[in-house]
């Protein structure tokens, strides 16, 4: 068991407050992705986690254990950084080891944990070497391996895939899915990239300005955002937001909802516009369409329509989400509900 769980966690940095009050529970065996802007307080909380950031005051358990004033070494997790902090001197068997040599483990038993990990992340053939000499990739596969011959309970990763190239990143995602599912432990990753956290969490954290804005499934937090911050912040292009009249009140729709066509068609939110822009981008089509005095993105798997045309924009009832002058999410079992959808 690897449950994570904070109580009143507050983090100051002098008179700032990063972190104020904060109550959270990340579930054992959990692939959980912290995601929020600069500053929003995720690597805080992995820090705070790690021992290497303590909190301010508050409390942090694991598995029911206050780890609260326990240094690092004793709290059974392993880290992996954004920049691997690999030793460049050492040889890749010699990294690996170098925690295990640390807590006095026989030689025997440092050998059989290397050959082990070093053949699940693939780089057994490369012990003997210099980190100097390998990719960015196989340096983060030293890195994950050091991490992982510890035997932690908790993996804690602070961005490690952006310093590698694209291609490379999307590689190293599928293999720590593999590496999570075969492990059976605790993640938890820490991410700017909102593709990374969509396609590698098993729940996501989006957090801002220190609040934990909403924690539910990469499905959830899509298709159900509990307010305007997270419905804007995860989906590319963002959801189109559109405010009623003066009021900080408003409503959206995500860009794969909206259809475009020449004819008005049977929708509830039907309006007529003109393509702006058109962005091609091989599969599907990015339009650009302006309306009573509104800019929204329309994606759609037709290139047919050219820019400068009269479109119609359509979009069904259930595609529409409502929220309130506090950018709280507006549902369909509010009160409010009906009388706003009518207004559009």
């Amino acid at each position: 068991m690897a449950e994570i769980r904070f109580e009143d966690i507050t983090k100051k940095f002098g008179d700032k407050v990063i972190l104020d009050r904060l109550n959270l529970s990340i579930e054992d065996g959990s692939f959980t992705v912290m995601i929020g802007p600069s500053g929003c307080g995720k690597t805080t909380l992995l820090r705070i986690i790690a021992g290497i950031g303590p909190q301010t005051s508050g409390k942090v358990f694991l598995d029911g254990e206050d780890i609260s004033g326990l240094p690092p070494a004793k709290r059974n997790v392993a880290m992996v950084f954004q920049n691997y902090a690999i030793y460049p001197t050492m040889t890749v068997r010699e990294n690996i080891e170098f925690g295990l040599k640390n807590n006095k483990v026989p030689k025997a038993e440092r050998e059989r944990l290397v050959t082990e990990i070093s053949e699940i992340v693939g780089i057994r053939d490369m012990l003997d070497r210099k980190p100097s000499t390998l990719s960015g990739g196989q340096r983060q596969r030293i890195a994950l391996a050091r991490a992982m011959v510890k035997k932690p309970k908790v993996f804690l990763m602070d961005e490690p895939l952006s310093n590698l190239d694209a291609k490379l990143r999307v590689g190293m995602r599928t293999e720590l899915i593999e590496l999570h599912n075969r492990l059976k432990t605790t993640f938890v990753y820490v991410t700017h990239d909102q593709t990374e956290a969509m396609s590698m969490g098993t729940k996501i954290i989006l957090m801002n300005k220190g609040v934990i804005q909403q924690e539910a499934s990469p499905r959830d937090i899509y298709h159900d955002p509990d307010n305007l911050f997270t419905a804007q912040f995860i989906g590319s292009p963002q959801m189109n937001v559109i405010r009623f009249g003066d009021s900080k009140a408003c409503y959206g729709f995500r860009p794969e909802k909206v259809h475009v066509h020449n004819e008005p068609g049977q929708y509830f939110y039907v309006r007529k516009g003109t393509i702006v822009t058109k962005e091609m981008l091989g599969s599907e089509t990015i339009y650009q369409v302006r309306y009573d005095g509104n800019s929204i993105m329309a994606k759609s798997l037709e290139d047919t329509l050219q820019q400068g045309s009269e479109v119609y924009i359509g979009v069904k009832k259930e595609n529409i989400l409502l929220f309130d002058e506090n950018e709280q999410r507006v549902r369909a079992d509010d009160v409010r509900y009906d009388a706003w959808m009518q207004r559009l």
